[in-house]
């Protein structure tokens, strides 16, 4: 599957771009799965979700990460779980057949 990424600095308008893009491939009948993994996700309401669905969607869990070394002795983080399993599981749909998956939501403040 091609991956398109979309990065910039705050307020440039990426969630408006990402948003428009997925659902505009998607309505010329691509499959696609859109990630927000900002900490303040918007990307469902752009997307064609309601505030309060938006809100509703679950972000994939750190827990289905597994963190070992590789050969170098490295940290390395795997998926125990198949990529598929994880749209399957914690994707939302959304209006125009975008899968919508969370990734960024802040569990809690931290230091620094």
């Amino acid at each position: 599957m091609p991956t398109i990424a979309i990065a910039g600095k705050g307020g440039s308008g990426k969630t408006t771009i990402a948003g428009t893009m997925a659902r505009l491939i998607a309505r010329g009948g691509r499959e696609v799965w859109a990630i927000d993994a900002d900490s303040t996700p918007n990307l469902g309401i752009t997307l064609g979700l309601s505030r309060d669905a938006s809100a509703a969607v679950q972000p994939i869990p750190r827990s289905i990460l597994h963190e070992d070394k590789d050969d170098e002795g490295k940290r390395r983080l795997t998926l125990g779980i198949s990529p598929a399993a994880v749209v399957d599981q914690y994707a939302a749909p959304t209006p125009d057949a975008v899968r919508l998956l969370l990734m960024g939501r802040v569990d809690h403040a931290g230091a620094g």
